[in-house]
């Protein structure tokens, strides 16, 4: 797994939102595929995951706006279709086709991934995402009103060293279900060091919520004609329960896979298993 001294700086790409949107090379040297993080995470924090995707492919991962290495957008944009258009910027500079683009997503990353072929039809070649958000047209939350929201608000930012924050996440919440090593990924690569030594998260709370407050757009109605061999990933009915279940329906060329022993965090509870499914489900040349 790769250290944080070892990485190697991101390409910087305008985003029309103002900013900039980077893009990682995590490795790899097969035909090329594109993986899109959650709200919260960066192109780094998944480790174990993207390190067997690699295995297969050569990955590239951008952060999307305000998250990891990318900056806030200066226009204040947070809402989905901006996103995917700022990953439609990161397919033109890796030049890929329309109708090539091989692709894995988790959570918003898979939504705007879809959404980046709504924008661009025939864009996606083949895909696999991992409960991609998305809403039957008026059953999203209205502005404001979604309730992951206020809980990113009160996020604890900071925390003395990774090795307390590791041992915080290890104990609580959604992440005490997560692969030791993928756990330690997400500590290790979602925090920045302060001058006092001191950690930071990469993507803000004030961030995650107003990405949070973006997601209303992403409705499935906007994706009816994305004609690509889609595989859905979905663990098991938690929270909100239908995570994964609208996309599915709305594609007509999808198909679902449910891992029943896992929840929204898939890829960093099973990451081999979640992994080895998104190899399986993306275009190969062989």
């Amino acid at each position: 797994m790769s250290e944080l001294s070892e990485l190697v700086d991101p390409v910087m790409l305008p985003s029309i939102g103002g900013g900039e949107i980077a893009l990682h090379h995590l490795g790899g040297t097969g035909p090329s595929a594109m993986f899109v993080h959650a709200t919260g995470f960066n192109a780094h924090t998944y480790g174990p995951f993207t390190e067997r995707l690699c295995k297969g492919y050569s990955v590239w991962a951008p952060d999307l706006r305000a998250h990891g290495w990318s900056t806030a957008p200066t226009n204040g944009d947070y809402e989905w279709t901006s996103l995917a258009e700022d990953l439609l910027t990161v397919v033109d500079y890796l030049e890929i086709r329309t109708g090539e683009l091989d692709c894995v997503g988790h959570s918003v990353g898979a939504a705007t991934l879809l959404l980046a072929d709504s924008l661009r039809p025939g864009l996606i070649r083949s895909m696999y995402g991992y409960e991609p958000i998305m809403w039957r047209p008026g059953e999203c939350f209205a502005k404001g009103e979604n309730p992951l929201v206020a809980g990113a608000q009160k996020r604890r930012q900071i925390f003395d060293s990774r090795a307390q924050a590791l041992e915080r996440f290890a104990s609580k919440g959604p992440f005490r279900v997560c692969r030791a090593d993928a756990l330690k990924s997400y500590v290790d690569f979602g925090f920045e060091m302060l001058p006092n030594k001191s950690i930071q998260l990469r993507c803000s709370g004030m961030h995650e919520a107003a990405v949070y407050d973006g997601e209303r757009v992403s409705t499935t109605d906007r994706i009816l004609n994305c004609l690509a061999p889609v595989v859905i990933g979905k663990g098991a009915d938690e929270g909100f329960g239908n995570l994964g279940t609208p996309a599915f329906e709305a594609l007509p060329n999808a198909s679902l896979k449910i891992h029943a022993d896992l929840g929204h965090f898939g890829p960093l509870e099973a990451p081999n298993r979640i992994a080895d499914d998104a190899i399986a489900s993306l275009w190969s040349p062989s």
